[in-house]
């Protein structure tokens, strides 16, 4: 398909968003199956589906989509009630169609064995909502009514200026060839614009266009019947150039001659004599020719997409705002100008003047960073949008009744974290899905609804995106977790109920007492945990039994660039993110008070516990001398952070630290300072969920 190259990657991201919107909106057709609208904007959805697949020529998407497309309009004829088996049957299409698109991707073939059970079903449908026996062709319903017989395709035009003649004269002797080409579309392209376009593309490698007919807007409009004609000029001989033609796919017929001037003159003059004997039958009026689009025309596209650095090939590109962008031009443009300045003033030796001009540089360097994070940005609905459909899904699996409720789906991440997120996520719904909401005899006794919620919600809070699960299933009993753990020979002795409750991350614990595709394969839970710790965030558990259970996420907003507060405990430099940190206080060792639990000190009228850095990263410090403890908040809680000496805020770039410092759980990464020295940067929740004894 080298044809459709140039339209490969639009078409890709253009079928995401239209299956995403069908998931979405078929959803909602099964809550109100009634709402003709919401039908009409499915039907809508999936012709565009339709059409986009035949143009690219993707014959199997294509049949798939339109049988499916033809279950739309017995809904919108009511001819078929809407209901969850066929509900179920159009997931089942989409999620297929998704599959084809992912091998689509991997350049694999498609054959239709991929789609004949689907279609078998589909036609099924069909025939006990009409009663006749489902059409196996897409096009059968139009070829019941013979179509007018269309007039032979020639080679000659009706609108031919002087202009084009010289130019097609001159390139002959100056030794190349001219070309008259005639191109008759399949009467069944559905989106004509583009297929001229590559079509022109591929012929604008190997010479020019110098004329067509119609004009070049009408043919990128697709504002034509099925033929096409042009003048081509090229060094290629007539067969390279037959052949460069008939390699492009839905063509009926194409002509290839040689240019001949003369005949093209008298055929344009016999047309215009026809006309003036007929006028109600004119010809193309003169005005009409024109030179063809630039050879690199854009397609239009609803937004901009900028290229992410990502290593996730499969989906590296990011919607942004064209207002931003042109914010982008505009401070770079600024920019340049400072520069000049810059450059100007050093050549005069103006040093008053490179100070303003480097003021405005600072300024704008800072403007433009902060810009460029909120390019990165993306909204969590990208990921939270397929789980209301997952989790309709998996009622119908386990025969439970529950809602998922989504809240703030517009919060925005670092495009990085959000693709990082979904596999975790998938892995906490599922776990509320199956391990939290109850059965809707057993919530009837228990008082609670029939039916079963699960809340899903993000904010943002400062530096950080905090996104919550909340379900009203019946929590999580330590005793249950103590009996599990202690059948797996783990240890739970002096435990609290709190840090037996936080077993369930522990790598190979599960409660399932048997194993299914939900839930229950003893892993889970805990790589949930090493992939937000992995995304410099942290999770944390509240549960009450037959109450409900609650995650709370705590994400970086994002994960290149932070506001951190630079310090030094014994030797080495660290940093501390300053979105968690509350106040820094200078104390002595009188101030910290031990007691049976640990050290705290007096902060806000309540003991709050200490910290020492320096013993858990086992670095040497001066006894007896000051300290300063940086006061943090982790899980509803203040923690002070002991270091030696404030080196001051600074703003700091986040690098990857090795895999085995990673593992150590003490660090989120590391930045470089000016001078090439290298600070690790803390995991403040790590640091103070160890203090409390809990396994982080």
């Amino acid at each position: 398909m080298d044809d459709n190259s140039a339209y490969r990657d639009l078409f890709f991201e253009e079928s995401e968003d239209n299956l995403q919107q069908l998931n979405d909106n078929v959803l909602e057709l099964e809550k109100e199956p009634d709402n003709i609208d919401l039908i009409n904007e499915i039907f809508r959805a999936a012709h565009t589906l339709k059409g986009s697949s035949a143009t690219m020529g993707y014959e199997v998407m294509t049949k798939l989509t339109h049988r499916m497309e033809d279950i739309f309009d017995l809904f919108k004829s009511g001819k078929l009630k809407v209901n969850g088996d066929h509900i179920s049957l159009i997931f089942k299409c989409l999620d297929r169609l998704s599959q084809l698109l992912d091998d689509l991707r991997d350049e694999k073939d498609l054959s239709e064995d991929q789609i004949k059970d689907l279609i078998d079903e589909l036609n099924k449908v069909e025939t006990s909502a009409t009663g006749k026996a489902a059409e196996t062709v897409p096009a059968a319903a139009e070829a019941d009514q013979p179509a007018a017989p269309k007039a032979e395709l020639t080679a000659t035009f009706s609108s031919l200026e002087d202009a084009d003649v010289d130019v097609a004269e001159k390139a002959k002797s100056g030794g190349q060839n001219v070309f008259t080409i005639a191109i008759r579309l399949d009467a069944e392209t559905l989106l004509k614009g583009p297929r001229v376009f590559l079509i022109m593309q591929k012929l604008e490698e190997e010479g020019d266009v110098i004329h067509t007919e119609p004009t070049a807007d009408l043919l990128e409009d697709g504002k034509f019947d099925t033929d096409f004609k042009l003048v081509f000029v090229t060094r290629e001989t007539q067969d390279d150039i037959k052949k460069n033609v008939e390699s492009n796919s839905e063509l009926e017929k194409a002509i290839v001659e040689p240019f001949d001037a003369k005949k093209a003159v008298a055929a344009q003059k016999e047309a215009e004599e026809a006309a003036e004997k007929q006028p109600a039958k004119t010809a193309a009026p003169k005005a009409a020719a024109a030179k063809p689009a630039p050879k690199k025309a854009a397609a239009k596209k609803p937004a901009a997409r900028a290229k992410s650095s990502h290593h996730n090939a499969r989906n590296q590109s990011i919607r942004v705002d064209l207002s931003r962008l042109d914010r982008f031009l505009n401070l770079v443009s600024e920019l340049v100008v400072y520069r000049n300045q810059m450059e100007d003033s050093s050549h005069r030796s103006d040093l008053e003047g490179i100070r303003d001009s480097l003021e405005q540089v600072s300024r704008l360097t800072s403007e433009l960073q902060d810009l460029v994070l909120r390019i990165r940005m993306q909204q969590v609905s990208v990921v939270f949008s397929r789980f209301p459909r997952m989790i309709r899904d998996l009622g119908r699996t386990l025969h439970k009744d529950m809602d998922l409720v989504v809240i703030g789906e517009d919060t925005e991440l670092d495009k990085t974290v959000v693709s990082e997120l979904g596999e975790p996520m998938i892995h906490m719904l599922r776990n509320s899905a199956d391990h939290g909401i109850e059965d809707p005899d057993t919530r009837e006794k228990l008082g609670k609804p029939r039916k079963g919620t699960i809340t899903l919600s993000a904010y943002q809070e400062g530096n950080r995106v905090i996104i919550t699960l909340e379900d009203d299933g019946k929590g999580i009993d330590p005793q249950v977790i103590k009996a599990s753990a202690e059948s797996k020979g783990i240890n739970t002795d002096g435990m609290s109920e709190d840090e037996l409750k936080h077993l369930i991350f522990h790598p190979g614990f599960s409660t399932a007492k048997k194993i299914t595709d939900i839930s229950g394969r003893g892993v889970g839970l805990d790589a949930v945990q090493s992939k937000i710790n992995e995304l410099g965030g942290s999770i944390e558990l509240r549960s009450q039994v037959n109450v409900g259970s609650k995650f709370i996420i705590k994400l970086p907003l994002t994960l290149s660039i932070i506001q951190a507060l630079m310090v030094k405990v014994g030797a080495g430099n660290f940093a501390i993110p300053l979105d968690v940190v509350e106040r820094v206080v200078m104390l002595h060792d009188e101030d910290i008070v031990p007691t049976a639990k640990g050290e705290v000190y007096r902060f806000q009228d309540t003991l709050i516990p200490i910290v020492r850095t320096d013993k858990l990263l086992n670095i040497k410090t001066k006894e007896g001398a000051k300290k300063f403890a940086i006061i943090v908040k982790s899980d509803q809680q203040y923690f002070g952070i002991l270091a030696d000496q404030l080196i001051g805020q600074k703003e700091i770039v986040i690098k990857k630290i090795d895999p085995v410092l990673q593992k150590i759980n003490r660090y989120q990464g590391a930045t470089i300072f000016d001078n090439g020295s290298i600070a690790l940067i803390l995991d403040v929740n790590a640091l103070c969920q160890t203090k409390k004894g809990t396994k982080s």
